[in-house]
């Protein structure tokens, strides 16, 4: 393929002789055009119809270098090679600063040399063009990756970021260019946890899927990190690092939904089990204590006795009715209703222990109905059952505020019921939803069980987040 090669000299005996060696090189073809006219030259350059240039330094009514000069200022990036009458070190030096990928001195001109020199320049501009190509590319990654990455500088501060960045981890209230120069520690919730991800950088050169909790500006979210050196730039004395983040705060969620879902599913089985086993020897109890109600009529305090069989025996039935309905609740009675009049029905089923405790009720619906169809009996339960623990947990608080919000997000709808009560621990969050786990000393531990299997047949979502003295916020999703 042969190389289109412009000379731009105003002496036509020189366009002749160069034209004459550019024939004589074996390597590579050129076809060979000219422009004689100063004033056409930057013209007929950014045309970019050829892919190298030969510019003579004197050109009538100006010089070459300023031609070189007006044509890089518009960014173009193909080789332009200075031709010089003598050789003038002052001229040269110019000629570069300006942008000349080179310069050749007319009267040294031999074929090889010029061939030499064509060569190179056109290597270099390749190069640079590949460069560039990769540059683009692998800027494009970063810009359009879904994933959060950013560039931190050697004291681990912000120095560049991606969209996706800025989409999970700024906060729309505040001025986006606060996040340069931020340092990468304040993303972290733990602080020994940055620590320990910078320790095992500095021991292996790069860190792969370090799982850790940061603040989105919002809530906590946990993420996967990945971190490494970048390589060396124009600056060997620079050090940069690439850090990628992963969200998975939805998948560690579900995760858990999962988790409680097959564990609920198993402890209704053996609950199941367990409720057989047991009302058939209870059903034999009911029999004989009415068959000895006929034999100890004269009996002196046996119908205290009989009285106290009776009246556990009821109560064993009871807690097994429970626990097969926190194991296995009903079908669900759907019907077409708003689901502002189920959260009124369970506010107002809880008014008298929310006055008895002068607890400031605080609760913000929506301008507009949110309408569906669920099973407002069962989702009252529910929410009643919230309602209660969060007011139970205000007790000790001087002055104890509920918080219950509705809203929606991406067209589902989202309740948050919220207190400023005792909160709790990180092994009672985890363990709420489980069959019998209680802190009360009256409590089954069935009833947030029961509230979850009512979410779940929704099709919805619980979750909470609690701080020991702090308070405690359940959202649902429905």
């Amino acid at each position: 393929m042969s190389v289109r090669v412009l000379i731009i000299d105003d002496d036509e005996d020189d366009y002749v002789i160069m034209s004459h060696h550019l024939s004589k090189i074996k390597t590579q073809d050129y076809d060979v055009f000219w422009c004689n006219d100063y004033d056409l030259a930057e013209k007929e350059i950014l045309k970019g119809e050829h892919d190298l240039y030969l510019i003579d330094h004197f050109l009538g009514k100006g010089e070459g270098i300023e031609v070189i000069e007006k044509v890089r200022s518009r960014d173009f990036l193909k080789p332009l090679i200075l031709l010089t009458g003598a050789g003038n070190i002052q001229v040269d030096e110019k000629a570069m600063e300006k942008g000349a990928s080179d310069f050749i001195v007319k009267k040294e001109i031999r074929v090889d040399t010029l061939e030499r020199s064509l060569r190179y320049a056109m290597e270099r501009y390749n190069q640079q063009q590949y460069i560039s190509a990769q540059e683009k590319k692998y800027r494009s990654l970063f810009e359009l990756s879904m994933e959060p990455i950013l560039i931190l500088n050697d004291n681990y501060q912000i120095e560049e970021y991606n969209a996706a960045f800025v989409n999970v981890f700024h906060d729309q209230d505040t001025d986006e260019h606060h996040l340069l120069d931020s340092p990468f520690k304040d993303l972290f919730k733990y602080e020994f946890d940055f620590a320990g991800l910078i320790q095992r950088l500095q021991k292996d050169g790069f860190v792969q899927g370090f799982k850790t909790s940061m603040y989105d500006g919002k809530k906590d979210i946990t993420v996967i990190l990945s971190m490494a050196h970048m390589p060396e730039g124009k600056d060997p004395e620079s050090v940069r690092y690439h850090v990628a983040i992963n969200d998975v705060t939805a998948m560690m969620e579900k995760e858990q939904e999962l988790k409680k879902v097959e564990k609920l599913s198993m402890t209704g089985r053996m609950a199941r089990m367990i409720a057989h086993e047991v009302r058939n020897p209870l059903t034999n109890i009911n029999l004989a204590l009415g068959e000895l109600e006929e034999i100890t009529k004269k009996m002196e305090d046996a119908e205290v006795f009989q009285s106290m069989i009776s009246r556990n025996t009821k109560r064993i039935s009871t807690l097994i009715d429970d626990l097969l309905k926190s194991a296995r609740p009903p079908e669900l009675e759907l019907v077409h209703t708003t689901l502002e009049s189920i959260l009124n029905a369970a506010i107002e089923f809880c008014q008298d222990r929310i006055d008895l405790l002068n607890v400031d009720l605080d609760v913000v619906l929506p301008d507009e109905s949110i309408e569906g169809r669920w099973d407002p009996e069962k989702l009252k339960i529910a929410f009643v059952n919230i309602i209660i623990n969060a007011i139970e947990a205000m007790n000790d608080v001087d002055r104890p505020k509920l918080s219950v919000i509705l809203t929606e997000d991406e067209d589902r709808p989202v309740l948050f019921i919220q207190d400023n009560g005792k909160g709790m621990d990180e092994e009672t969050q985890s363990n709420l939803f489980d069959p019998f786990f209680t802190n009360r000393k009256d409590g089954l531990g069935l009833g947030m069980t029961a509230t979850f299997n009512i979410i779940n047949m929704h099709e919805g979502q619980i979750s909470v987040r609690s701080t020991p003295n702090e308070g405690t916020e359940f959202r649902i999703v429905l």
